[in-house]
């Protein structure tokens, strides 16, 4: 009988002969091109001095029997306070929705949302490129599930028609799809839900920031949206998530989202940072501005067939096969740039892909050196 680290070591091996085995690797001295980091905040210092100043100024207010270091336990329990009521109460005004329910990530908050919501009678209809967290969510509902091609609403359509408007539906898309960077067609979305009878979940993971005056998100523009998250690891240059919703979808969650019951609630400092970022993320319409006229000026000097069709900050040069891609990302990456093979089984064989990523920090000098760079293995 092998021994329980032999086992271990037998997986790996098998992903490692395999082209798939994962390893952590420290990017910091290359050119940024594969982080999330859209708005430059997370490298921010005057943001970074101001967090640390209003931490402090915090905690010289607080009693001395006040915890200022940990939570102390989850919400329901010791957890609770009152800079975790006033962050949601004001991040839900700023996202235009009645009611806002924070959680550790954006992975807790998807996972959380769906398997509380989607009840065995029910039925979800998912886009085919969900992202895992997502897809985590399906897995752990004991709803039945349903996959339509990636933002084909006619696929969409011919699904729903296969159920009566009796049946409780849930439509689950992805404002901006993390790997191919394209929308989700929100507005023809809105337009059949009366029609077929389902509520709309709205992944924002990649578009809470980045759009709207105040960055708000495309899913502000739709009260008809039931849920939207909002995650804070990537625009918003910190950590955590919110489900954007009404007060009583809030209640609930509090009551069945099982990552918010069973895990501890987000430190002191993490919630004073949240609120010193919020103020940051609604001024920073240069840093849109900014990150726009980068996207415009990608788009305008990618020239191959190899480039995908996004007008988002994420764009994707498409090299097939795990082996080819890999070789390419190496080639950018001993040119200077930190960029990333996505290979088989993450994205479809045939379409693997190294995935940009652009901020508003991107100088033009390195997107056309980028460009040069990958275009030359076309």
């Amino acid at each position: 009988m092998k021994s329980a680290n032999e086992l271990l070591i037998t997986q790996l091996n098998e992903r490692k002969a395999a082209g798939l085995l994962r390893e952590t690797k420290r990017v910091d001295d290359l050119i940024d091109f594969c982080s999330n980091d859209y708005l430059g905040l997370a490298r921010n210092r005057e943001l970074s001095l101001a967090l640390a100043t209003d931490f402090s100024e915090w905690i010289s207010r607080q009693p001395n029997e006040s915890p200022i270091n940990g939570s102390s336990g989850s919400r329901l329990i010791s957890g609770q306070s009152e800079g975790v009521e006033i962050f949601e109460t004001q991040c839900a005004a700023m996202h235009q929705a009645e009611a806002a329910l924070l959680f550790g990530s954006g992975y807790e908050a998807n996972i959380g949302l769906i398997s509380a919501l989607a009840q065995k009678e029910h039925v979800l209809f998912c886009d085919k490129l969900l992202h895992a967290s997502l897809i985590d969510g399906l897995r752990l509902s004991a709803a039945e599930r349903r996959i339509f091609k990636h933002n084909d609403l006619a696929d969409l359509v011919h699904l729903l028609e296969q159920y009566p408007t009796s049946t409780t539906k849930w439509v689950i898309v992805e404002s901006i799809y993390s790997m191919d960077g394209d929308q989700a067609p929100l507005a023809e979305l809105i337009a059949l839900r009366e029609k077929y009878q389902f509520e709309l979940i709205v992944d924002e993971a990649h578009a809470g920031g980045i759009y709207g005056a105040m960055g708000e998100g495309l899913g502000a523009s739709y009260p008809e949206i039931f849920a939207r998250v909002i995650t804070f690891g990537k625009a918003w240059g910190i950590a955590g998530a919110v489900v954007l919703g009404s007060t009583i979808l809030k209640q609930y969650l509090i009551n069945f989202a099982r990552p918010f019951i069973y895990s501890t609630a987000p430190t002191p400092e993490h919630i004073q940072h949240l609120l010193t970022v919020m103020p940051y993320i609604q001024r920073a319409s240069e840093e849109r501005k900014n990150l726009k006229k980068n996207i415009e000026f990608f788009k305008k000097h990618a020239r191959s067939t190899s480039w995908g069709d996004s007008d988002t900050a994420i764009q994707t040069f498409f090299v097939s096969g795990n082996e080819a891609v890999r070789a390419v990302a190496k080639s950018a990456q001993n040119a200077g740039f930190a960029v990333k093979p996505i290979v088989y089984p993450t994205v479809p064989k045939g379409k693997e892909r190294i995935r940009i990523t652009l901020t508003s920090l991107t100088k033009e000098s390195d997107i056309l050196a980028l460009i040069q760079t990958l275009e030359s293995h076309a």
